[in-house]
């Protein structure tokens, strides 16, 4: 109970990094290609797809990558009230048969 309560929150620990892999993943995936090593097919990049509009695509992938981070966010805090919740249960539930 104690190590979650006190344990800092991700996005503040670690928004440097969050912020470099943001930028990163915003330069390299519109441009990103793959081949199929199976039937020799290239697959388009992103800026392919959207027709070479260069800012609407590297505004998609940014959007979509502070989308991810927003709900990453919600549902690491909501499976750690949860687990926080269960665990101050299981504590009433020992302490009322201690007594």
């Amino acid at each position: 109970i104690q190590e979650l309560e006190n344990r800092p929150n991700y996005y503040k620990k670690y928004w440097l990094r969050l912020v470099v892999i943001g930028v990163l993943v915003t330069l390299i995936a519109p441009e990103y290609t793959r081949y199929s090593k199976y039937n020799r097919i290239k697959y388009e990049s992103l800026i392919e797809f959207f027709d070479y509009n260069y800012p609407l695509c590297y505004t998609v992938v940014a959007f979509s990558y502070i989308v991810l981070c927003v709900i990453m966010l919600l549902t690491f805090t909501i499976q750690d009230k949860k687990k926080l919740k269960k665990l101050k249960e299981e504590r009433d539930m020992i302490d009322l048969f201690r007594n």
